[in-house]
């Protein structure tokens, strides 16, 4: 069963958080906008400026939390779709418009800049929101087989520290770039280096994990997602652990000791994965 095909149900109005975090996202958008508008129409003096923009996000945000509130269940319908990563995209581009447009629109570059950077933070964040509330969705509404925590076992949690430890030495020597000239177009690239070693290292950490017939919810207290059975090629059970094969992306690997029951969280993987 794919997720797309579960019926979900959601309690619109237990869950505000999601409908003001929205509201202040597009209230940071269409901020800078309006100041410039109100500019064009003679707005003048940096106090009056000030309480226009107080204003606006004061009703951008109720008005934007109202309408959201009031729509069914959106943040499903957004977790549910990669489009969930637009919103902070969107605001990336934004703060990149104001850099852009410094010295050619005074106040309003700075705003946009400030406020693109306020809503990328947003975006992203309403991302993750939609993310797990869509995956309580679905896991509430499809038979759970089983729920356990677990991490990777110490071996390879500490074969994925020694190849990170590289990633973060050289990721923060990348900030020495800055002065030199001839080598400034290698800063972003090596500056990667530090989430990459990141990603590698919190995959080791121990998460909360739900296996369900749509899929394995994983996460912790505050963030989960949805991973769905076709994103897998199989499993492994190895000495130390069971270990569930993904392409393009690091596999999951369930240490044996972190499991109370290893035998039935196998059993519950074995009906939708195949044995490699």
């Amino acid at each position: 069963m794919q997720p797309a095909s579960v019926e979900l149900e959601s309690d619109r109005t237990s869950d505000p958080l999601f409908p003001l975090v929205t509201g202040l996202y597009l209230a940071v958008l269409l901020t800078p906008p309006a100041v410039l508008l109100a500019i064009q129409f003679g707005l003048r003096g940096a106090g009056r400026t000030y309480m226009l923009v107080i204003a606006t996000l004061a009703v951008l945000t109720t008005v934007g939390w109202r309408l959201t509130a009031r729509t069914e269940r959106a943040a499903e319908r957004l977790g549910s779709s990669p489009i969930r990563w637009l919103p902070g995209t969107v605001g990336l581009c934004y703060a990149f418009g104001g850099v852009a447009s410094l010295g050619h629109l005074g106040v309003v570059s700075l705003l946009a800049m400030f406020f693109g950077l306020g809503a990328m933070g947003l975006g992203y964040a309403l991302g993750m929101m939609a993310r797990t509330r869509y995956t309580d969705a679905v896991t509430a509404a499809t038979e759970i087989l089983c729920e356990f925590e677990a991490g990777w076992p110490a071996g390879a949690r500490r074969r994925a520290i020694v190849a990170a430890v590289p990633l973060f030495v050289v990721g923060m020597a990348g900030f020495g770039l800055v002065y030199l000239d001839q080598f400034g177009w290698a800063l972003w690239p090596i500056q990667m280096l530090l989430p990459t070693g990141t990603y590698l290292v919190a995959n080791t950490e121990p998460r909360s994990y739900t296996v369900t017939a749509a899929g394995i919810g994983r996460g912790n207290r505050v963030v989960r997602k949805l991973l769905p059975w076709d994103g897998f090629s199989g499993y492994t059970r190895t000495a130390d652990a069971l270990v569930l094969h993904r392409q393009w992306r690091l596999d999951i690997r369930l240490a044996l000791d972190d499991l109370d029951d290893a035998a039935s969280v196998e059993r519950a993987i074995a009906e939708h994965l195949r044995p490699s």
